[in-house]
């Protein structure tokens, strides 16, 4: 079913509905001609048919809203034309037609689609195209993440939000009752049963629960049930159809329970009227939005734009059908969002007039609840109050009701709240199942940086806590890996490992430690005064090269060592370090860490200067070459130019723990949820080293982290001829049809790697060097 607004005509929706419900010839393969320039283009998908055709009210109101904003002049002197189709509440025909609607019909943005499954489905394909889903219309919580789904926007309060409201009524005023509830099994009702048991926070008894499916055709086992269980209080998770035969089925059983229905199913025209008003006397919601006949609330001016908007646009529909309602509500935000765009309606500037919503009042709204949102909300209403049915109609009470406790979005906080309802062994086990401690760097440096990263994008609550331990560089994090307890893993550098195998510092360490990722690479910095050019001069002169148990310390020992220079070492903090070498004190500073360093971009003294760091053979085994940029220190490095450096590789390593252990599946869930969202790492605001990360990268000489390799095996296969463990090309039994220069190995894929191949190409056409 499709239908597009080029014009107002009043009950043009309900026609059409009721064409495609009696079999019409309406085809879907007759797609919209592109947008014009005079044109608003939205796209909808409602359940005008199925278990959950009660909703397609909501399409109806806003497709004839749209006709009088179009009778009116259009928004901006642009018409609004909304394609809709009957999903019939399944979800794969909501994915079905949502790409017809983004790809074919090519709409700018998603309107209003309904239900929890429906949209889950459809979100990852909008973000990825970054189409907007505007105004979910579910209340799950998944709508309001806009950090992994930038693209979505709900418009309900959360399932969650308005369940925890139930809870706090029913803590302060039935402080001693039994609770038993009937939710829908699917993620709406799982989802509003786990906001009623953490508002109760375990202080009031859930004696039963019964799930039902949308495909059952009755609940009487159900309700059988609940009733059995001695429950003084009922609470119904449920959508209209379900409702009704809830609010029945308890009238028929006698069952008189305090009883809760969710306000996504009680209006009076759809619900409480099918029941019967007599059996849903006394019944208990919450509301955000008003019932369409009540002009007290409303407000004299806001009930009659209503009713008259209501009269000549939908007559069909019963001004006391809350879906109506929830319509008129979506149509006026999005008017508004799309007012304020003016000329600019790209998907970018209709997402941020969405996420700039500030202090509406809208009328048929409660009194006291205001729509905001912004950057970092994309939840529209998070209010509500407490009504009930009394005298055959709703009845607000008490205060208006936020199911968002500020404190609640802690995580420490609901720990210490669950401390109080749980034993201290069983809470501090399911603290310390999936936590992984990472050992970084000093503070200021890379590692820490990288560190803080990953706790932002991978800290998912009781499901995984990254925790970041402050250390003092590659050595100590070695050391601590194998020595700490409860040290996971850690990012240390390549040459480290190989320095203390070299050395035999460690024994057998090539088999004690694996690698989960090549992490970045790592620029040598040397600055000094402008009278010495060259790392030879460092000869005999005295240089500052970090604390002895720093990355920084070990490479800078390994350089020099290796290029033969043997200066005077002194043990401090680079960044420290400035004024001793302004003041003559010392002849250089070498730092080792991804640019750009924060402290060494404040130097700006024509004095000093970065010295070039040649990349001579005795280096080429372990480090890459690499450049400084007037980019990266425009204080340092002339305008346009660049000073030629080395990298050493930081990787992410662990101790080679058994796979049977605890400390493998922890470290097994910290790499699939790492890998998972490397791509959402390498994206601003994040450290921009992230972006030389290189999953399949190897670290020759070690071994993967076995659940790592696994994980690459499974969703990142090698080409054909490339070994899974090693990148390295494998023997071909026949002669494949691509070159084999064509087949690069990780290293190679590595854009440092590339510049050492230009670099060596470059020196081999300008002949040996005198």
């Amino acid at each position: 079913m499709r239908r597009l607004c080029t014009a107002p005509r009043r009950g043009a929706v309900t026609a059409l509905v009721l064409a495609a419900m009696a079999g019409s010839a309406i085809s879907d393969q007759v797609y919209a001609a592109p947008p014009g320039s005079n044109e608003i283009r939205i796209g909808n998908t409602a359940p005008y048919t199925g278990p959950a055709s009660a909703y397609g009210v909501i399409a109806k109101v806003i497709a004839a809203y749209l006709d009088k904003v179009n009778a009116e002049g259009g928004i901006n002197g642009r018409k609004v034309n909304m394609i809709t189709y009957d999903d019939a509440y399944e979800p794969t025909k909501t994915m079905e037609m949502t790409r017809k609607l983004v790809e074919e019909d090519q709409v700018l943005f998603t309107l209003g689609t309904i239900g929890t499954n429906t949209n889950a489905t459809i979100q990852p394909y909008l973000n990825s195209k970054k189409v907007p889903q505007l105004f979910a219309l579910s209340g799950a919580a998944a709508w309001d993440q806009p950090r992994d789904f930038p693209w979505t926007m709900g418009f309900l309060p959360t399932y969650t939000a308005e369940a925890q409201i139930f809870a706090q009524y029913i803590l302060e005023n039935h402080p001693r009752s039994r609770i038993a509830v009937l939710y829908q099994e699917d993620g709406m009702g799982k989802e509003y049963l786990k906001g009623l048991k953490d508002g109760l926070g375990g202080k009031i008894a859930i004696v039963a629960e019964a799930p039902y499916k949308v495909t059952d055709t009755n609940i009487d086992a159900q309700m059988a049930k609940l009733k059995a269980s001695g429950a003084d209080v009922f609470i119904e998770f449920t959508t209209p159809k379900f409702a009704i035969m809830a609010i029945r089925r308890s009238a028929e059983l006698g069952w008189r329970p305090n009883h809760f229905v969710a306000s996504i199913a009680n209006s009076y025209s759809a619900v409480i009227q099918p029941a019967g008003a007599q059996n849903a006397e006394g019944i208990l919601s919450a509301a955000y939005r008003l019932e369409g006949e009540d002009s007290a609330a409303a407000g004299d001016a806001a009930f009659r734009e209503w009713s008259a908007f209501m009269q000549r646009y939908v007559p069909s529909v019963s001004k006391a059908n809350g879906q109506a309602v929830l319509g008129y509500l979506v149509s006026k935000t999005l008017h508004e969002v799309l007012k304020n765009c003016g000329d600019d309606l790209s998907r970018e500037n209709i997402m941020k007039q969405a996420r700039s919503i500030k202090g509406i009042q809208l009328p048929m709204m409660v009194q006291g609840i205001l729509l905001n949102t912004s950057a970092a909300d994309h939840a529209p209403i998070e209010q509500m109050r407490m009504m009930r049915f009394t005298n055959g109609q709703w009845q607000h009470f008490g205060p208006v009701r936020s199911g968002i406790d500020p404190g609640a979005v802690s995580d420490s906080f609901k720990t210490i709240f669950k401390y109080g309802t749980a034993t201290k062994r069983d809470l501090a086990n399911q603290l310390n199942a999936n936590t992984v401690s990472l050992m970084t760097g000093s503070f200021g440096s890379t590692y820490a940086q990288v560190g803080a990263d990953l706790a932002s994008v991978l800290d998912s609550g009781t499901n995984l806590r990254i925790l970041p331990v402050m250390g003092r560089g590659s050595v100590q994090a070695v050391a601590d890996i194998l020595l700490l307890r409860g040290v996971d893993a850690g990012i240390v550098r390549k040459d480290t490992l190989s320095y203390l195998d070299r050395k035999d510092f460690a024994k057998d360490i090539r088999n004690q430690f694996v690698y989960v990722a090549k992490m970045f690479n790592e620029e040598m910095h040397v600055l000094a005064p402008r009278t010495i050019t060259s790392m030879r001069e460092l000869d005999g002169k005295t240089v500052v090269v970090d604390l002895p148990d720093s990355s920084t310390f070990v490479t800078a020992i390994n350089v020099f060592d290796r290029l033969g220079i043997r200066p005077h070492l002194i043990y401090q903090e680079p960044r420290l370090a400035v004024d001793m070498l302004r003041k003559g004190e010392i002849d250089a500073i070498v730092a080792i860490e991804g640019k750009p360093l924060q402290w060494l971009n404040q130097v700006n003294d024509r004095n000093l200067h970065l010295v070039p760091v040649d990349y001579a053979k005795p280096l080429q085994e372990e480090y890459l070459p690499s450049k400084l940029s007037s980019a990266d220190y425009p204080g340092l490095v002339a305008e346009g130019g660049s000073i030629e450096t080395i990298a050493a590789e930081a990787v992410l390593a662990s101790y080679n723990w058994a796979p049977n252990s605890d400390r493998y599946r922890r470290l097994a869930l910290l790499v699939d949820t790492m890998f998972d969202k490397v791509a959402q790492l390498q994206r601003p605001p994040f450290h921009p080293k992230w972006k030389e990360m290189a999953l399949r990268a190897t670290v020759s000489g070690w071994t993967r982290f076995k659940a790592a390799q696994e994980w690459l095996d499974r969703n990142m296969p090698p080409p054909p001829g490339l070994s899974a463990a090693s990148g390295a090309v494998l023997p071909a039994a026949a002669p494949v049809a691509a070159p084999a220069a064509t087949a690069f190995s990780p290293q190679e894929r590595d854009p440092l790697y590339r510049e050492f191949l230009e670099w060596r190409a470059s020196r081999a056409k300008a002949g040996p060097r005198q």
